[in-house]
């Protein structure tokens, strides 16, 4: 069993996370064996359904949000009241909108789990008298068990609702971070960083929004953001006046990088949500050294380490030797998979050593001019001993012969530094 956890929340207070308590969305059974879906909140007509074990599990397959138009919020009419509490006859309407169709009791199960703790659940009847019991999970919205929202409780509900929507359906493991009640804090099993939501879904009409996070367009999972065939999605995504849509531009970064902030001038309360790995890499570091040498004009030595990783069980480590102002580079011969338009990842893991300012991803390409084409994050941008992901559009002219693939660390100083690198990807 996992040994408990211990994440810093937004007030500087330390809770313990055991594995039935957090907001990591893992999906148990449903998405470790590769069993059927079973929607929270069921659909066995006749007898009381019981949901998935509050905060354990949290489908990430909502669909489409019932009852939600262009036009009309989650405020109008479907059954639903956000001035009386779900638990009364007239919060949630038996035999009115929601509770009439499968797909509307879908969504109730999301807003429920959304909404009240773990251990609070509401039992519903549909027009034909069969009950159904919704759990809740992470208690955004506590006080709506029984009573009205306030407007701060439907911004928390709108950012989860969007938070969880995959319009194919796919149960997919995710772990939410945000201010109070939700909390700050990483967790190594969930590395990419794929976005963050904020909006009003109980306006007249919803107001909903999304960027991307530092992992978007990684290990891209179909019905989420970033995937080309999303389709009927309530969210629409945040740009700069540049046209930038990512959460680094157009959002307040927190100084931990766990997430964000006060975004692209929409009220309510974002929630950034990270993902799991979700594919194989293109290349891994499991007892070699996946063809990468050293180079720049810092010393350092490559070796292949278990303490460490993303993927797998093992990572490369550069022991880096600074001695003063340089780079320290290690690089190896793209891979003949990579193609243009292609997204490159590769994790990256700074643990010790603050004589560095720059961490970058690049392909050189002699083919074509010896072009450089790189992303990267300064010093600050990257948190210690944690995994962070670097993602590289390839160029549409790319010309991958001979073409360099690599990380470079700009030193500042003498020192060591130590750097772990894993998991490279590369997906059209």
């Amino acid at each position: 069993m996992e040994k408990p956890r211990v994440f810093k929340t937004n007030s500087a207070t330390k809770f313990e996370i055991k594995a039935a308590s957090r907001f990591a969305m893992s999906f148990l059974a449903l998405a470790l064996t590769g069993s059927g879906c079973v929607a929270p909140g069921g659909e066995q007509a006749g007898q009381e359904s019981v949901a998935e074990a509050p905060a354990t599990g949290s489908v990430n397959g909502l669909s489409s949000i019932n009852g939600l138009s262009s036009i009309n919020g989650l405020s109008s009419i479907n059954g639903l009241s956000s001035i009386n509490g779900l638990n009364s006859p007239t919060g949630l309407s038996s035999t009115t909108g929601l509770m009439t169709s499968a797909a509307g009791r879908t969504t109730i199960s999301y807003i429920v789990r959304c909404a009240l703790p773990a251990g609070h659940s509401i039992t519903k009847k549909d027009q034909y008298g069969n009950n159904y019991t919704f759990n809740g999970a992470l208690g955004l919205a506590p006080g709506w068990e029984t009573g009205p929202t306030t407007q701060n409780d439907r911004y928390w509900i709108s950012s989860c609702l969007m938070a969880h929507i995959n319009t194919s359906g796919q149960h997919i493991p995710l772990y939410l971070d945000g201010p109070n009640p939700l909390g700050w804090g990483r967790n190594g099993g969930y590395p990419i960083q794929e976005g963050t939501f904020v909006g009003d879904l109980f306006a007249s009409p919803p107001v909903g929004r999304y960027c991307g996070g530092r992992g978007f367009g990684s290990n891209v999972v179909a019905g989420r953001i970033g995937d080309d065939n999303q389709h009927g999605v309530p969210y629409a995504v945040m740009k700069s006046s540049s046209g930038d849509t990512s959460c680094d531009v157009v959002c307040s970064g927190t100084a931990n990088n766990d997430g964000y902030t006060n975004c692209g001038g929409v009220t309510g309360n974002p929630i950034t949500v990270w993902r799991q790995l979700a594919a194989p890499p293109a290349i891994g570091f499991e007892g070699n050294l996946g063809g990468f040498v050293a180079k720049g004009d810092q010393p350092l030595t490559l070796s292949v380490a278990s303490d460490r990783f993303v993927e797998g069980s093992h990572s490369l480590l550069a022991s880096i030797n600074a001695k003063g102002s340089g780079t320290a580079s290690i690089q190896t011969n793209a891979p003949s998979s990579i193609h243009a338009n292609q997204t490159l990842t590769v994790f990256i893991n700074v643990p010790s050593g603050t004589n560095w300012s720059y961490a970058q991803l690049f392909l050189q390409e002699p083919a074509n001019n010896y072009r450089w084409t790189n992303v990267g994050y300064t010093r600050s941008q990257v948190t210690p001993g944690e995994w962070n992901s670097m993602v590289l559009k390839v160029p549409s002219d790319y010309k991958g012969s001979g073409t360099q693939l690599g990380v470079n660390l700009v030193t500042t100083g003498p020192g060591a530094i130590k750097a772990y690198l894993d998991a490279v990807y590369s997906e059209d």
